[in-house]
């Protein structure tokens, strides 16, 4: 039963920064579905998985190889916060064809949201992914492309305004105890080391996550994304709604030019059409 619920239906689920949260948010609406209206409250535990409307996110950077399909649009706001600087982003989108033979979504991630920052607004880009999902082996492949640039503030260089490329892997290990996923991939750019001086988009590396369904409800994830590592949880509070919350700290081995850890945060949601 929790290997139907998990590879069975399609809406949103990831976590990150203008093309970042476009992962988060449209990872969350891979596994969205509508649920039949009921009698229960709004804020219960759910006992299984067929309760919920979505399932909580299984990646906080790495982008999944599970995609969304027609029939489902979804959004995303996220907040990061360090010692010294806050940041935040948004993104929405929507996907397309069907993952069961190729599906995939497009969205716009938009970033540095808070205008007191003085540069609300000020980058935007393109995210797009297609990809399988092979239903048998509880497994999804995906390529894409993020942080295409479609527009960015004066004082950002555009030479920093490269998009990303990857390939990856997410499988899924239903079971009677504490259902996981791994997923796995490469990817150039925003994906490589980011302890690389220079060139990053030249450079080819590996990353991945691990996610453990400590409840239907609950998720503890491990990402590993550009040599920095995050972990946190994905919680979804209403079981009968699409909505995840994320929550976690990210670059806890203080890696890169700003060598801080911060705490991130995010709400995905997703409409099913």
């Amino acid at each position: 039963m929790v290997k139907k619920i998990l590879i069975g239906v399609l809406a949103l689920s990831s976590f990150g920064f203008a093309s970042e949260i476009s992962t988060t948010a449209g990872e969350s609406a891979v596994f969205a579905k509508k649920t039949a209206e009921n009698n229960k409250p709004l804020l219960y535990l759910a006992e299984n998985f067929h309760e919920l409307a979505i399932l909580p996110g299984f990646t906080m950077g790495a982008p999944s190889g599970l995609v969304s399909g027609y029939g489902v649009a979804f959004a995303g706001i996220a907040g990061r916060r360090d010692s010294d600087t806050t940041d935040g982003a948004l993104a929405f989108g929507m996907g397309f064809g069907n993952p069961d033979v190729i599906g995939g979504s497009v969205s716009i991630g938009v970033g540095s949201i808070d205008p007191r920052d003085g540069g609300s607004f000020n980058r935007g880009n393109l995210n797009l992914n297609v990809g399988h999902h092979f239903k048998e082996y509880g497994l999804g492949w995906s390529v894409g492309m993020t942080g295409l640039d479609l527009w960015h503030a004066k004082n950002i260089d555009g030479d920093y305004q490269d998009p990303s490329f990857y390939t990856s892997l997410t499988k899924l290990w239903p079971n009677e105890f504490v259902p996981f996923s791994v997923t796995a991939g490469l990817g150039n750019n925003s994906f490589a080391d980011i302890n690389r001086s220079k060139d990053r988009k030249d450079k080819v590396d590996g990353f991945g996550a691990i996610s453990f369904y400590l409840i239907p409800q609950l998720s503890l994830v491990i990402d590993y994304t550009s040599n920095i590592l995050t972990t946190g949880i994905s919680v979804v509070p209403f079981p009968d709604y699409p909505i995840s919350v994320n929550l976690g700290a990210t670059n806890l081995t203080e890696q890169g030019p700003n060598e801080k850890v911060a705490a991130i945060g995010s709400i995905a949601a997703a409409y099913i059409f």
